[in-house]
């Protein structure tokens, strides 16, 4: 009897541990619920953003994440808009005023050729570059595999990109409007703040040159008109436009003064110090471009000038700059 019983326990035991050795092993975890925590992601063109990576919700790490897909708002593939190796300019040196060429200021930048968008293999975090600024503004999403030692998932629609223009492309520093004395020797007015010297600043991106584009007006909205002497640099000791670009000439048009870039998709001002006509330097310290103009033909007998600093944050564009000169009068 006790014999018996001994082969029963062990022949038990024998298939408990047969299928036991039969069953398949499972290795890690997949969630079924992996995503981004923020989604939509929200990136500004020209702006390099970089996302958090994927949740993994107790999956096991690491985890492998590649691309499947990419499309725009209609469905249609953007795989070539997002991910087609783009030019953009980085500096190699220090640009300085005597950089006064396109040669010279060619020389100290770097053509770097790379993808708007790119996705980490590990983890998945988004990464966006400067060349962003090429691509349209709109919405984006993005199918994914991930896997691990578990498996592999397909993620539809895992994260919605918004691209959106950039939202803080220049910066206004200060602007001023004078009454000076006949020789321009002193100030002689109290008008020297910014309530009466307003501006208006619109900037459109991707346009065919880079430019900024000034305008200024009377408290009637009648344009000052440069092309017939009514708008003129101060001169003396002060910068106007060209000083800060001298890449190319000032452009002195019936409404406007323009004054085209060097398209580099970099901040300007590119240094603090200016050369001026009389052989002199100007400093404008924390990246703003001072501007000083005389305006002629308003009511006042006196020389008006009308003084503004601004801060251009990215240079593949135009700058529509109005100056509203709120105490002048055009005649």
């Amino acid at each position: 009897m006790y014999k018996h019983t001994i082969k029963y326990i062990a022949g038990i035991c024998l298939i408990l541990v047969t299928g036991l050795a039969c069953e398949k092993r499972v290795h890690g975890y997949l969630s079924d619920n992996i995503f981004y925590q923020v989604n939509p992601f929200e990136v500004q063109q020209g702006v390099t953003t970089v996302s958090g990576s994927l949740v993994l919700n107790g999956s096991s790490a690491p985890l492998h994440v590649e691309l499947a897909a990419l499309r725009d708002a209609h469905g249609n593939n953007a795989d070539s808009i997002l991910r087609t190796p783009r030019s953009i300019k980085t500096f190699k040196g220090t640009l300085n005023y005597t950089d006064s060429t396109l040669a010279l200021f060619n020389a100290k930048l770097n053509d770097s050729l790379v993808r708007p968008f790119n996705i980490a293999e590990i983890g998945g975090r988004l990464q966006f570059t400067a060349a962003t600024t090429y691509v349209p503004a709109g919405s984006y999403n993005m199918d994914l595999v991930v896997s691990n030692i578990n498996g592999e998932k397909f993620l539809k629609n895992a994260c919605q990109i918004n691209i959106t223009p950039i939202s803080d492309p220049y910066k206004i520093n200060y602007r001023r409007v004078q009454l000076w004395d006949a020789g321009k020797t002193a100030p002689v007015t109290t008008w020297d703040n910014d309530v009466n010297s307003a501006i208006e600043v619109q900037y459109v991106s991707g346009t065919a040159q880079a430019a900024i584009v000034y305008k200024f007006v009377d408290k009637n909205g009648k344009v000052f008109n440069p092309k017939q002497g009514e708008v003129k640099p101060w001169g003396g000791t002060v910068p106007h436009l060209n000083n800060w670009a001298p890449y190319y000439p000032e452009i002195a048009t019936d409404s406007t003064l323009v004054q085209q870039l060097p398209y580099s998709g970099l901040p300007f001002p590119y240094y603090a110090t200016v050369k001026l006509e009389n052989g002199g330097t100007f400093t404008d310290g924390g990246g703003s471009c001072r501007l000083d103009y005389q305006i002629l033909n308003s009511t006042e007998a006196n020389p008006v000038k009308s003084m503004t600093s601004l801060t251009y944050g990215i240079t593949s564009g135009t700058y529509y700059v109005t100056v509203y000169l709120k105490n002048l009068t055009h005649r």
